[in-house]
């Protein structure tokens, strides 16, 4: 997979339908993001593969005539749309989720706020995804310290203790987890204007 690849590029890729490997990189980027839009919106765990092959489907249909025109909005969004859409129709036809389609559409009624609560916790999602990948793209670039020290701070662990933890100085705490940081934004920001 080449990790430079635009995400015009790709997305033109994608328009054929026989190129295994651009499909294969749309699935790596963002098959996780999918999973998190179903999980968040209640669909069970039971019910979620089978889904997400649904919208995955819909999406390989679709893409091919997707026409992306930059400064007219995001590429996320679009997916967004189509997720959201394809899980209601899955709502529609499961009896089970007639609470979830009541709920969102009272919701939408009712609450003048619901289109940008939406925007936020979608906005929320793609953050968290671009963390997951971006991370999964580095950690094996990084030096073993740095990522265990990294991953002692995410645990909750104040400087102090991730270097008792590591037997290190609490200077060098502080470096290594900035190093990371300072490369995980970079590769945020990167996978973001690619990706978004």
């Amino acid at each position: 997979m080449d990790p430079y690849n635009t995400k015009l590029t790709l997305i033109a890729k994608i328009r054929d339908k026989h190129n295994d490997q651009a499909w294969e990189e749309f699935t790596y980027f963002y098959k996780s993001y999918i999973y998190s839009i179903v999980i968040k919106m209640g669909v069970i765990s039971s019910e979620r593969d089978d889904l997400v092959q649904k919208i995955m489907l819909e999406l390989w249909k679709c893409l091919p005539s997707f026409e992306y025109q930059p400064g007219e909005g995001v590429f996320r969004r679009w997916l967004y749309g189509v997720v959201r859409n394809q899980t209601y129709v899955f709502f529609r036809t499961n009896k089970r989720y007639k609470n979830k389609l009541e709920k969102a559409g009272k919701l939408a009624d009712t609450n003048d706020n619901y289109e940008s609560e939406q925007e936020v916790q979608h906005e929320k999602e793609w953050r968290e995804h671009l963390f997951e990948i971006a991370w999964d793209r580095i950690k094996d670039d990084l030096p073993d310290n740095y990522r265990e020290c990294f991953s002692l701070f995410g645990q909750g662990l104040d400087v102090h203790q991730v270097a008792e933890e590591l037997n290190i100085k609490v200077n060098s705490a502080h470096v290594f987890r900035q190093r990371v940081t300072k490369r995980l934004a970079r590769e945020i920001r990167f996978l973001d204007s690619e990706l978004g």
